[in-house]
């Protein structure tokens, strides 16, 4: 080999060595860079700190079906939201000595796994969510009921909300060609009665295996197209053919019932149920609020591992999230 060629192979040689020595600095630098934010402190509540990698967790833990979607800012920013509201209840809950006991936490972990649930959960987070919960029962939930008197008194207020318009039992076949289904048509106004049959060996529709039963609808709940054939149909009779961005469509409409009003005791439990969810959230909100004014509190947005999203205008309450002490970035 020359002089020539072995000049330019150790060049090459050089070459290759530096560029594997600054790929492996700058691959060094960017775990450094990932494991520096992983650390760093996005919520301060009272004396404790909280960082990206607990929020990680939480996400990760708790709505292990979106934890994936890491490009989502606003989604994110509300389980940054959730996730600090949490860790001012629990930070609370600690102070006043609330425990959870092994045995709680195994026992929550035996029924998660039991439904196929999130098999890696963590103990230490279990253990604070329980911990949050329990607190929530018995200082904000504790005084929370839904007596009969209130429950009736909704009913009257509301009994518009109660009164049932006519509706009819509907049954379908659906295909995905109209000439087969003008065939079918065809068939049936001269054998009504096969309607059923005919549903279990041709339609292609969810309740196929109902003989064709839809159930029972009221007016403005089906699309305008479908309603008003429907609508006009008798009892037994075969409607015309209705497409829709499904297929082809006929109905049967097999009973009716008249406008009437559903009894307070058929929807006892709907309302009482209705008016606990509304004052547990009134009672949890106006809990929040206090322990907020009562806590140190300051989320550092601009350590997040995302760009903060404010919540949009006109959100609920509940999306509407801010922390004594410092403002939400604007967005951008």
């Amino acid at each position: 080999m020359n002089k020539k060629w072995v000049v330019l192979v150790m060049i090459a040689v050089m070459l290759s060595q530096c560029k594997r020595k600054t790929d492996e600095a700058r691959d060094q630098a960017g775990g450094e860079t990932a494991a520096a934010l992983e650390q760093k402190v996005i919520l301060t509540v009272g004396d404790v700190s909280r960082t990206n990698r607990d929020l990680k967790n939480f996400i990760r833990q708790q709505y292990s079906d979106i934890f994936e979607k890491k490009d989502n800012d606003k989604l994110l920013s509300r389980l940054f939201d959730v996730f600090s509201e949490q860790q001012v209840i629990l930070f609370k809950a600690q102070k006043e000595g609330v425990t959870v006991e092994d045995e709680e936490v195994a026992a929550f972990l035996a029924e998660a796994r039991s439904r196929g649930q999130a098999p890696d959960l963590d103990r230490e987070m279990v253990r604070n969510t329980l911990m949050v919960q329990k607190f929530l029962l018995a200082a904000a939930y504790r005084e929370i009921d839904v007596p009969d008197t209130d429950i009736a008194a909704y009913y009257e207020e509301h009994l518009d909300d109660y009164r049932k318009s006519e509706e009819i039992e509907l049954h379908q076949i659906m295909v995905d060609d109209r000439e087969k289904l003008l065939r079918i048509r065809s068939e049936l106004l001269n054998q009504p009665g096969r309607f059923a049959e005919v549903a279990r060996d041709e339609s292609i529709a969810p309740e196929t295996g109902r003989d064709g039963l839809m159930g029972f609808f009221e007016k403005g709940t089906l699309p305008q197209e479908m309603e008003e054939v429907v609508f006009s149909l008798k009892e037994n009779e075969i409607s015309p053919i209705v497409e829709s961005p499904y297929g082809f469509h006929l109905f049967k409409v097999s009973r009716r019932r008249r406008s009437r009003m559903q009894p307070l005791a058929s929807v006892r439990d709907e309302i009482r149920s209705k008016l606990l969810s509304a004052r547990m959230t009134a009672a949890y909100d106006d809990f929040l609020q206090a322990l907020k004014t009562e806590i140190p509190l300051r989320a550092h947005y601009e350590n997040l591992y995302f760009s903060y999203k404010n919540p949009d205008p006109g959100a609920n309450d509940n999306e509407n999230k801010n922390f004594p002490g410092n403002d939400p970035p604007a967005d951008g």
